[in-house]
């Protein structure tokens, strides 16, 4: 999957580059990127003056990261899955910000990487969203109920049916800033606080 992610989502990127950059324009301190994935965040990060610990649990993915890694200092990468955060000895417990984008379509039990989210985020902190969602009530949304079996192993399990709008509303956050969009799905970007 490592090998085809970047050519596969290049189009799309063209696009998305402009909610990432929207996204992180403020961050600041200790961040944690969950699924960095090829390491697409990476350019954008080097340009802030914030610690970066990216963590990604595929090795293929984890590899291409380190690649795009090298030469950006404040960006530290770890073949880890957010289950091993608090466990892991190089890692800070608290963030000021946890990004996830393209992440909670993937993970196995998206309610308890949400709740591991909660925790680990400071009091103040910010969580930052990118996630495709399913499209409900729509015919696209039928195809993606109807292709999601398929999908999921040939997309190293990315979900098609999934509301992580819902899913992190109902774990304990509250939305300071959403949008919704169509970008061929429903998309759903926000910054989010603990509640």
């Amino acid at each position: 999957m490592a090998f085809f992610y970047d050519p596969f989502m290049k189009t799309l990127e063209k696009v998305l580059v402009r909610n990432r950059t929207e996204l992180i324009e403020n961050i600041y301190g200790k961040v944690l990127e969950v699924g960095s994935g090829t390491g697409v965040n990476f350019e954008l990060f080097a340009q802030k003056n914030a610690e970066i610990y990216a963590i990604e649990p595929s090795v293929p993915m984890y590899k291409r990261a380190l690649k795009q890694q090298a030469g950006k200092e404040n960006i530290k990468v770890f073949n880890i899955g957010i289950e091993d955060v608090l466990r892991h000895k190089e890692m800070p417990k608290q963030y000021d910000f946890v990004i996830s984008m393209l992440v909670l379509c993937t993970v196995e039990d998206a309610q308890k990487a949400a709740k591991i989210y909660h925790t680990l985020l400071k009091e103040n902190g910010k969580l930052l969203v990118l996630e495709h969602i399913h499209s409900q009530g729509t015919l696209y949304g039928k195809f993606q109920t109807f292709v999601n079996p398929i999908w999921k192993p040939f997309a190293d399990g990315c979900n098609l049916t999934r509301r992580q709008d819902q899913i992190l509303k109902e774990t304990g956050f509250k939305p300071i800033e959403e949008k919704y969009f169509k970008l061929g799905t429903d998309w759903y970007q926000a910054v989010m606080i603990k509640k």
